[in-house]
């Protein structure tokens, strides 16, 4: 019962300075807006066209405008598959060259080619066989050949290339066709999970600053200690209630987006949700600066600056860590290109050391993303491989236990400086 009244102090005072229906209002207009987002299947026909395009810009750039185009024709699906990655394609792939001589040369080698594209298909995602035939051109400057495709080496929605739409298709984003689990990962992590989180951290701190100072003001500190609670008590009380607010908070943005992408998509990012607590737990890093802070100075504007200070440090030494880890010697192949990226002998005892002995805010980073490649990527897959093998250095109950111990030991020595001084 304590804690709810001083619970509810606390939300009195976040509630007047009206910081905090600033928070949940921007939270739920995020929400808005993912939910708002639609995600169209790109027809084959679309993607091999778009990607022609790609490829004869990049040519004209090479070769000034004089280099063989690219184009694909006569599209047709040849089974009554529901979804692109479960059909069979057939269609004719066109070389256009600025003279005869020039396709007459390579129709010399029409044989070698059509082996090499059927090659190319089948190691690509977009076809389990393949089959390529050389076709006559009316044009003399033109090769054609047939490709017939038999199904893909996808096998879920996930891994299709889609193409986003914000306000329910109203906006399409024809920039960003890429595969699902590719922008839901961006969604997640890269916007939601670092900026997003980075800006909620940030006002976090600015409300939760007041908290400590406005309870050692003159009058308030004489009213809370002349109650039978201990000192120890109210002050960890304070620091849990400023907890509380930024889980609720970033409860509802984490619990909503997932809520709309998995209605939208139909795919749930399950590994999304721990991520709320994961949060909360970077938070409780800089809110136990800011009452360590607010306990020394009793000023809200010190507690700020010293929380928002810390970021950029642990932030730094986070990046660090990793960047070293992956240019030891014994990481490095024996190669003289790759022993030449060896760092100097210091760096990597002295990024060790600052990496032990500081929290682990940057871990917790690569946590979330671990945990939100797990629900999107197959978990044998080269990409799951790789985003594991990128922090194979990072060892999670080293990072959990220094981290708690850093916020366990600011939080002391606040409640023991708070406990001995007169007010």
């Amino acid at each position: 019962m304590k804690f709810v009244a001083i619970l509810k102090d606390s939300l009195r005072e976040a509630l007047d300075t009206k910081v905090l229906y600033f928070t949940v209002g921007l939270s739920l207009l995020v929400v808005l807006l993912v939910g708002s987002l639609s995600f169209r299947r790109v027809p084959l026909d679309e993607t091999m066209n778009r990607l022609s395009e790609l490829t004869n810009f990049m040519t004209e750039l090479k070769t000034q405008g004089k280099g063989e185009r690219v184009e694909f024709i006569d599209f047709e699906q040849t089974n009554s598959a529901s979804e692109p990655w479960l059909g069979d394609y057939r269609y004719v792939m066109v070389l256009k060259f600025s003279s005869e001589k020039e396709a007459a040369e390579v129709r010399q080698t029409n044989e070698v080619l059509a082996r090499g594209l059927k090659n190319e298909l089948i190691g690509s995602p977009l076809a389990e066989k393949a089959a390529v035939t050389p076709l006559a051109a009316e044009d003399p400057k033109e090769v054609r050949f047939r490709i017939e495709t038999w199904g893909t080496k996808i096998n879920d929605r996930r891994r299709w290339i889609h193409e986003p739409a914000l306000f329910f298709g109203a906006l399409p984003l024809s920039v960003f066709q890429l595969p699902l689990n590719d922008q839901l990962m961006f969604i997640t992590y890269y916007l939601i999970g670092n900026w997003g989180a980075g800006i909620t951290m940030l006002l976090g701190c600015i409300i939760t600053a007041f908290f400590i100072p406005n309870m050692l003001r003159k009058g308030t500190v004489d009213l809370l200690l002349s109650k039978p609670i201990h000192r120890v008590t109210l002050l960890s009380y304070k620091f849990l209630g400023g907890l509380t607010f930024m889980f609720v908070n970033t409860l509802i943005i984490m619990v909503g987006i997932w809520l709309v992408l998995g209605l939208r998509t139909g795919v749930w990012i399950n590994g999304w949700l721990p991520c709320v607590f994961v949060y909360t737990f970077q938070f409780a890093i800089y809110y136990s600066i800011s009452t360590l802070m607010g306990v020394l100075t009793r000023s809200p504007i010190v507690a700020i600056l010293m929380s928002v200070a810390a970021w950029p440090v642990l932030f730094g030494i986070g990046i660090a860590y990793p960047y070293a880890d992956s240019r030891r010697p014994d990481k490095l192949g024996r190669s003289p290109d790759e022993q030449s990226k060896r760092l100097a002998n210091w760096v990597y005892p002295t990024v060790d050391f600052l990496h032990f002995v500081t929290p682990h805010y940057a871990d917790l980073d690569y946590l979330t993303k671990r945990l939100i490649n797990r629900s999107l990527v197959d978990p044998d897959s080269a990409n799951a491989k790789a985003v594991e093998k990128d922090y194979e250095a990072i060892r999670w109950d080293e990072t959990i236990l220094v981290t708690i111990f850093w916020i366990a030991g600011l939080l002391a020595f606040s409640c023991w400086w708070f406990s001995r001084r007169d007010y």
